[in-house]
C-alpha cells in the first residue's frame, strides 16, 4: 500500500468521530466546519470501502470494520501526538550526565560551588570533566561526545556551533613567599632574569608573556612547561621560580600554598573565558538549563573583578 496517497490526518477525524458519534459535536471539538468533517468521513469511507458509521436513533453506530481499527488509530493519535508534543522537563528528576571539555582551571575555581547547586536542584545531573589540549574539540561536539567546552582559547567558531561568554580574566604572577628577588619589589629586569614555570596546553615554550617581552627586546627562561594550572603553585612554593597564571588561580594559590600573588611588571593582555556548544544540542531542554545553570552561576562568581596582592 502506498501511504503517500493516503491522508493521515483523517485518522484524528475518526478518533473524534468515535468518541463524539456526532458530526456537529466532533467538528467543534475539531475546530472545523460541519462540512469539512462531514467530507473527512466521506473520504475515510473511500479509503476503507466501508460506512464506518451509520446514522441511528442515538446519533452514529460503528459499523464492525470502525469498531476493529478504532483501538489502532487510537495507539496511532497517541504515539503521533506524543512526538510532536513539547519534551517534559523535571529538572529534579532529569537524569543527565554532562562531559565539558575544559581544563584544570574551571575544576579548581567553579566546579565545587556548581556541584553544590546541582545536589540541591537537579541530583540526577552529572557533570564529567574531559581534557582539552588547547583547542575545540569540534568531531567529539559534533558526533556528541562532548556537550560542552569551556575555555578562553577557542578563537573563532566553526559553522554550526554557539557561544556565550562566561568572564574575562588577567594574569598574575605568583612566587614563593620570603623570595630573595622580591626584597625590592617585582620590576621588568627581575622578571626577564628569572627562572619561569609555563603553563603550555599545547606543549609549545612560547606563551603570551614571550609575545609581549617579545616587543620589548627581552627573553625569559622556561625551565618547565606543565599541563595543569595548578602544577605552578606547589612548583613555584618550594624553589625560586615564577610562574605566570591566571589571577583567581594565583590567589586561590595564595590562601592554600606559601606563595604570593603579584601583579606582573609588564601589561599583558588578558583574555575572555568562553562556553560553547553544537547546534545539535541547542535546542534541548536540559542542554538548554545546564548551559544557562553554568553561565549564571560562573558570572555570579566573577562579578567582583579580581586584584593580585600587594
Amino acid at each position: 500500500m502506498n501511504l503517500g496517497s493516503k491522508d493521515l490526518n483523517l485518522l484524528f477525524v475518526f478518533q473524534v468521530l468515535m468518541e463524539e458519534r456526532n458530526v456537529s459535536r466532533a467538528a467543534k471539538r475539531l475546530k472545523l466546519s460541519q462540512p469539512a468533517v462531514s467530507n473527512a468521513l466521506s473520504r475515510l469511507r473511500r479509503d476503507f470501502s466501508d460506512p464506518l458509521l451509520v446514522r441511528s436513533s442515538k446519533g452514529m453506530a460503528p459499523t464492525p470494520t470502525a469498531l476493529r481499527i478504532w483501538p489502532q488509530v487510537q495507539v496511532f493519535c497517541e504515539k503521533a501526538t506524543s512526538i510532536f508534543a513539547r519534551e517534559t522537563f523535571d529538572v529534579s528528576a532529569q537524569e543527565s550526565a554532562f562531559r565539558v571539555a575544559t581544563t584544570d582551571y574551571f575544576e579548581l575555581v567553579f566546579l565545587a560551588d556548581i556541584l553544590s547547586f546541582l545536589r540541591a536542584e537537579a541530583p540526577r545531573m552529572t557533570l564529567v570533566m574531559r581534557p582539552t589540549t588547547g583547542t575545540l574539540p569540534v568531531s567529539e561536539m559534533e558526533a556528541g561526545l562532548i556537550d560542552f567546552a569551556a575555555g578562553g582559547f577557542f578563537g573563532d567558531l566553526p559553522e554550526g556551533f554557539h557561544s556565550v561568554e562566561l568572564f574575562k580574566e588577567t594574569y598574575s604572577c605568583v612566587v614563593r613567599k620570603g623570595h630573595p628577588l622580591m626584597k625590592k619589589g617585582l620590576d621588568l629586569a627581575t622578571f626577564a632574569k628569572m627562572d619561569h614555570i609555563l603553563v603550555t596546553l599545547h606543549g609549545d615554550l612560547h606563551g603570551v608573556v614571550d609575545r609581549v617581552l617579545d616587543r620589548h627586546k627581552l627573553k625569559r627562561k622556561v625551565v618547565a612547561g606543565v599541563m595543569s594550572f595548578h602544577s605552578p603553585l606547589p612548583i613555584v612554593e618550594a624553589s625560586d621560580t615564577i610562574a605566570t597564571i591566571p589571577t583567581r588561580i594565583a590567589l586561590l594559590g595564595s590562601e592554600r600554598y606559601n606563595v604570593l600573588s603579584l601583579p606582573p611588571p609588564i601589561d599583558i593582555p588578558g583574555f575572555s573565558v568562553k562556553l560553547v556548544w553544537h547546534a545539535r544540542t541547542h535546542s534541548s531542554r536540559p542542554h538548554a538549563w545546564m548551559r544557562e545553570t553554568l553561565r549564571r552561576l560562573i558570572r555570579q562568581a566573577t562579578e567582583v573583578e579580581p586584584s593580585p596582592q600587594t
